[in-house]
């Protein structure tokens, strides 16, 4: 039965719109999000583990407005993109890690916004330091991160044909 589904949605007329007309337009808002959500990320992280110490940690929750934003644009180009390959994705470890890996980055990214990026008095000064904690969330954040976009480039270089069930 998913299979059938599967192939409904990447047989369907909005999969071959999307492969046809819309690609070219799909694949950059996919780029244009990617670059906010974790060019965004990396840059709070990087503050986080010590770099620019000139920024107060606290004025940086403000970018995270923008990730949601880019987050959003991630997700809606993303569903489009499953739509043209829904039977190889599906089953894909490649897919199933990346989703993963985004969720974890993601995770990472609420806990440092809640350990450091909300307490305005404690990290208001540009010099202050960020405790143990979350530089480690810091870490395993850039970990994700790194790791989502290359399983993605992956998947996408990776092409199994028309899988499943059914063969």
């Amino acid at each position: 039965m998913i299979d059938d589904t599967l192939s409904a949605l990447q047989n369907s007329a909005f999969s071959t719109w999307i492969q046809e007309t819309a690609y070219p337009i799909v694949i950059t808002a996919h780029s244009i999000g990617l670059a906010l959500l974790v060019g965004l990320l990396v840059v709070i992280d990087l503050r986080v583990l010590g770099f620019a110490k000139g920024a107060a940690m606290p004025g940086l929750r403000k970018l995270m407005t923008v990730v949601w934003i880019g987050f959003s644009c991630n997700a809606i180009s993303g569903v489009m993109l499953f739509a043209i390959d829904a039977k190889k994705d599906y089953y894909s470890w490649l897919f199933r890690s990346k989703l993963l890996l985004i969720a974890l980055g993601l995770i990472m990214g609420a806990r440092i916004t809640s350990t450091v990026l909300n307490k305005t008095d404690e990290y208001a000064s540009g010099d202050a330091d960020a405790p143990r904690q979350a530089k480690v969330l810091a870490v395993v954040s850039l970990l994700a991160w790194v790791s989502a976009i290359f399983v993605g480039r992956w998947l996408a270089y990776n092409t199994y044909g028309d899988v499943g069930v059914d063969g």
